[in-house]
């Protein structure tokens, strides 16, 4: 058994992600994380620094980790939910900005209560967003990642290009009862082109910095409005094959 398909048994044991046959010449293969721009080895990095913030939430008796949604994508810890208290949102960042492995932390943590019902249709929502990214053809599906708080979905992940980033938010503003859509979706670097070439004496570039697509400048993330009547995303030509399954959270 080769190393591809260990980390495939293993996630699929863990119940994180999944790999999915692909025919070839000589039978049956992996794909990988289907599709994922990220690496096996970077999206396991991910996950068991998802759950090990987890764990130091649970452990924590000033933190209700029920209430905290926790995604990492290539190190970048994004905290949804709610909280009882601004001493329990600070306590969840510091313990996020401490742990090894986290480059950067976002927080979206208030200082709110859910009910049961909105817990419910939260759920809904981000199973939803995600089978519609999942379904459209001009989006990465896997490379984008939801979480739901009271009707307001949370992006974190990855694009190849701003285009696919606003594909991806606009995808997720069509879904009926959404409030709201922050987007914490970076775009890859590399995959911009170059728009000049600097002169020969102009010097070393400078140092770039952090990229944080949706920012308006103030640091914060991009919030998008819905439109009272927003047009409807046109059906995808490869829709998710029945029977699939898509898990809840990061």
């Amino acid at each position: 058994m080769n190393r591809l398909r260990v980390i495939c048994a293993w996630l699929l044991l863990a119940g994180l992600t999944g790999c999915v046959p692909m025919d070839s010449p000589n039978g049956p293969v992996s794909s990988g994380f289907l599709g994922e721009r990220r690496s096996p080895e970077a999206a396991i990095e991910d996950n068991m620094l998802a759950m090990k913030l987890r764990s130091y939430y649970m452990r924590h008796d000033k933190v209700s980790f029920a209430n905290i949604n926790v995604s990492v994508y290539q190190g970048v810890v994004l905290l949804t939910g709610t909280a009882s208290s601004q001493e329990e949102i600070d306590t969840a960042m510091n313990i996020a900005k401490a742990t090894r492995g986290v480059v950067r932390v976002h927080s979206e943590l208030k200082v709110q209560q859910a009910s049961l019902g909105e817990l419910t249709k939260d759920a809904w929502y981000t199973n939803e967003v995600k089978i519609r990214l999942l379904a459209d053809e001009l989006v990465r599906g896997l490379d984008v990642h939801v979480e739901t708080t009271k009707g307001v979905v949370y992006l974190t992940g990855m694009t190849q290009s701003v285009a696919e980033r606003n594909r991806a938010i606009e995808v997720a503003r069509q879904v009926k009862g959404v409030r709201e859509v922050v987007s914490y979706i970076e775009v890859n670097p590399k995959a911009q082109p170059v728009t000049s070439t600097p002169a020969k004496d102009a010097g070393p570039p400078p140092t770039p910095a952090p990229v944080r697509y949706g920012d308006t400048g103030s640091g914060q993330p991009e919030k998008v409005a819905l439109p009272p009547n927003p047009e409807p995303v046109p059906p995808a030509k490869s829709p998710v094959k029945p029977g699939s399954v898509v898990e809840g959270g990061f």
